[in-house]
Parts: structure tokens; sequence; C-alpha cells
């Protein structure tokens, strides 16, 4: 994790990933993101300004606990500038359209 928070301080945007369990994202970023709040603590990092969300799911309706996370974790807490939230379920996971609307939105983040 030490290298994590020295590489969060050069940072200027969070980009995380993640498929959605039970209308949440994975325990392994939840975990992420109970580290970071020591690496934002008093406050976030100087440079970081911007975050963007990544996720899969089987069903369109699976996203509200990633979404609160989301939302109160880096867009409220840390005052993030949301830069967009990219979702694919079911059967668009994997398919060439969606691909390439994910390669328009990594294009996006700047």
């Amino acid at each position: 994790m030490q290298e994590v928070y020295t590489l969060l301080q050069e940072t200027d945007m969070l980009v995380i990933a993640s498929p959605i369990y039970y209308h949440g994202i994975s325990g392994q970023l939840k975990c992420v993101i109970d580290r970071f709040y020591s690496a934002a603590y008093p406050g976030k990092p100087s440079r970081l300004k911007k975050i963007a969300m990544i996720l899969s799911s089987g069903d369109a309706d699976m996203y509200d606990g990633a979404m609160f996370s989301f939302e109160g974790d880096f867009l409220g807490y840390l005052g993030l500038e949301n830069m967009g939230v990219f979702t694919a379920h079911g059967s668009e996971n994997g398919s060439i359209k969606k691909l390439d609307e994910l390669r328009k939105f990594g294009a996006s983040l700047k």
C-alpha cells in the first residue's frame, strides 16, 4: 500500500473498475477504498481532481450500491470531478459494440 500511497500523490485522476456483486463493487475494491481513506485524511492528495468508474454486471438494474459508493466516497467525501461511469451488463459484456464504446470512453478521459 505504501507504493499506492506514493502514486496517489502523483496522480490527477482515478479510474476504478469492478464487476458487480450483489448490487455493489467487489470486496477487493471495497478494501482498497477503505484503505484509501487513510491516504485521504485529513485531505485528499493535492493533485487528485477527477474520478471515473467502469462496471460490469449480469443485469442492468444492479448498479445502485456501486453508485452509492462512487457518489458518497469519491464525489461527496473527496469532492472529485465526475468524469463518467461506463457500464456493461449481460450479453453486452465482451461484445464488439460495447468494447468500441469503452475505447471511446477511455479516450474521453483527459
